[in-house]
């Protein structure tokens, strides 16, 4: 009887560590489970695997961050707002000042046919279109106010060159219609009526109405259709272009609706 008590507590204690044993590695192959790359992506707080993070827009291809999207690719006019040579001062150069203030006849010695020479000599213009009238440039008359104001904003903008349009500043109209209030008047108002407005007009010669440019047409599409160089040219500055030649032209053929 003693005999198979003491062989039966040998069969227990063999047998008890051994399944210890197992159950310790079946709790080890758990734990291992759980921390393998599966449980890393689970419980990470890289935003990489957060499905909340990914773009949803359907307007933006997937995989792309939306504040990469190029945006509107519109050229901006560095010059926006300012008052610049090309843009503003040169046609008032060139109808005022340039005929007699020019690289062939610099009348007391004064040239402002270029920028460099306009951006020199502006408080000695801004000067002489204030003195009295016996002095005053141009010899036409004193100039209007708005002319002053532009020349002045130029110089408080710094004297800026800014840079030429691109584009026809008279297009043709698209029906091909021309009227003198749609078409003519800016023309005109562009390039001539700065010396022959209202105001003490050069020479007497006076476009500054729709029946007067009426009447005097002939002589005013002569003196346009001259060559630079030659007398008479108008604007003094050189010919207006080929599209606005043309247009004018074309408003004749028309019978010169107002």
């Amino acid at each position: 009887m003693k005999k198979h008590l003491l062989l039966g507590l040998g069969v227990c204690a063999l047998v008890f560590p051994l399944s210890c044993t197992s159950d310790y590695m079946k709790q080890d192959d758990n734990l291992f489970e759980q921390s393998g790359p599966d449980a890393d992506s689970e419980n990470s707080d890289d935003p990489a695997g957060d499905d909340s993070t990914q773009n949803d827009d359907p307007l933006t291809d997937p995989g792309t961050n939306p504040a990469d999207t190029p945006g509107d690719t519109t050229a901006i006019d560095p010059f926006a707002g300012l008052v610049t040579y090309l843009g503003e001062v040169q046609p008032i150069m060139n109808q005022l000042c340039v005929s007699c203030h020019n690289a062939a006849l610099h009348e007391d010695g004064v040239d402002v046919s270029t920028y460099q020479f306009a951006r020199l000599n502006i408080d000695e213009i801004l000067e002489s279109m204030t003195e009295d009238e016996d002095d005053i440039m141009p010899p036409s008359g004193r100039v209007d106010n708005a002319i002053l104001q532009t020349l002045a904003a130029w110089k408080a903008d710094g004297l800026l060159e800014g840079q030429a349009s691109e584009e026809d500043p008279t297009p043709l109209p698209p029906d091909g219609t021309i009227t003198y209030t749609a078409n003519i008047l800016t023309l005109f108002a562009n390039n001539c009526n700065m010396c022959h407005g209202a105001n003490a007009p050069a020479g007497g010669f006076n476009m500054s109405t729709y029946q007067l440019a009426v009447d005097q047409i002939d002589l005013i599409i002569a003196r346009m259709e001259l060559q630079s160089g030659q007398v008479g040219v108008m604007p003094p500055a050189g010919p207006v272009s080929a599209t606005q030649l043309q247009m004018l032209r074309d408003w004749i053929d028309q019978g010169m609706p107002e």
